[in-house]
């Protein structure tokens, strides 16, 4: 049977548009588009299997509700923080300088968690994180981000159909937040109890993880020999952060990190290392991070910032944006809280 060559490129047409289509080749695209762009700030490379990069999946890696869903009630005051005459350094590291604090050295892994819990895993880092900090390290521990997700479910959102930071934050000054470390570490009063998700293998044990139960009487680890209501640390102030990096920068240095909620493009996925700034591909959704210090690179300003995605995720579960220039919005949505030591 003839074939005319007409035929031949509708063919052609359609199978490249087939293939254009996969995980495969938009891994491939992306990371020769940003690799081949001469002296760029950032590098792309392989993060999680290609059979895991379809929409379903990388919805769960996002799980911030917009903020223009906020109730007024529900927004937070600003906190003008007093800033010295002393300048600040021209960079900081949280994990340098607080080393020792569990919680800094920890990332998390929301795993596949629906639509992502990354509002509750990032706030009770940054909490955790304060919490060292402020009392010296005489509170040396790691609390429950599965507190968070599962007993503010419907007050701070949908568990993991995502969430609000400014929620978050208000649970913990009202509620507390109970200690508990990442999955099967048997540490503290309510570990987080979603199976890492292996996002470098070909599928996970369930596509899709519900929120789970709210237990707020009790622990969850029965190895915990501390109740739950002897176990709770509360915040005593809650606030948003001007959007002015010196304003941010300020409240790193003299509280701890804070939580950033920043938008994610496709290019964000594939991030290895270097200063990320956009450079190709859709928008994926809105995902709370971790600020944790800043820097500058090659004549870049930068933030430095810990993801809810693994350790097999970028530097380590780190990553570098640019500052100064509200990249990816991430300097519009600031929140932080003062614990109450």
């Amino acid at each position: 049977m003839f074939i005319g060559y007409k035929q031949v490129i509708v063919g052609f047409i359609l199978y490249f548009n087939i293939i254009s289509c996969t995980p495969l080749f938009k891994l491939s695209h992306i990371i020769q588009l940003v690799n081949s762009i001469p002296n760029h700030s950032w590098k792309a490379g392989i993060n999680f299997h290609p059979s895991f990069l379809t929409n379903v999946s990388l919805s769960h890696l996002m799980g911030v509700l917009p903020w223009n869903e906020l109730s007024e009630k529900d927004t937070l005051h600003t906190y003008d923080l007093s800033i010295d005459s002393q300048p600040l350094p021209d960079s900081y590291d949280v994990t340098q300088t607080w080393s020792e604090c569990k919680s800094v050295a920890s990332i998390r892994d929301q795993s596949n968690c629906i639509f992502g819990s990354c509002w509750a895993l990032s706030t009770a880092s940054a909490f955790s994180d304060r919490l060292c900090i402020t009392s010296n390290m005489n509170i040396n521990t790691v609390l429950s981000g599965e507190y968070i997700n599962s007993c503010c479910d419907g007050k701070c959102g949908n568990g993991c159909n995502g969430g609000h930071p400014e929620k978050a934050w208000k649970y913990i000054k009202k509620n507390g937040l109970c200690t508990g470390g990442e999955y099967n570490s048997n540490e503290g009063c309510q570990p987080y109890s979603i199976f890492p998700c292996p996002r470098n293998s070909n599928s996970c044990s369930k596509e899709n993880e519900e929120t789970p139960q709210c237990f707020k009487n009790q622990c969850t680890n029965s190895n915990y020999d501390i109740p739950l209501s002897s176990d709770l640390y509360y915040a005593t102030k809650v606030y948003s952060v001007k959007p002015k990096p010196e304003i941010i920068m300020n409240d790193i240095y003299k509280n701890g990190p804070v939580v950033a909620a920043m938008k994610v493009y496709e290019d964000f996925i594939y991030y290895k290392g270097g200063i990320y700034q956009y450079t190709t591909g859709g928008f994926k959704g809105d995902h709370a991070v971790k600020i944790m210090g800043w820097g500058e690179d090659d004549g870049i300003d930068y933030w430095l910032c810990a993801n809810t995605w693994g350790t097999s995720w970028g530097m380590g579960g780190m990553f570098k944006i640019r500052r100064g220039r509200n990249e990816c919005g991430i300097e519009n949505r600031i929140t932080g809280g003062l614990p109450k030591v």
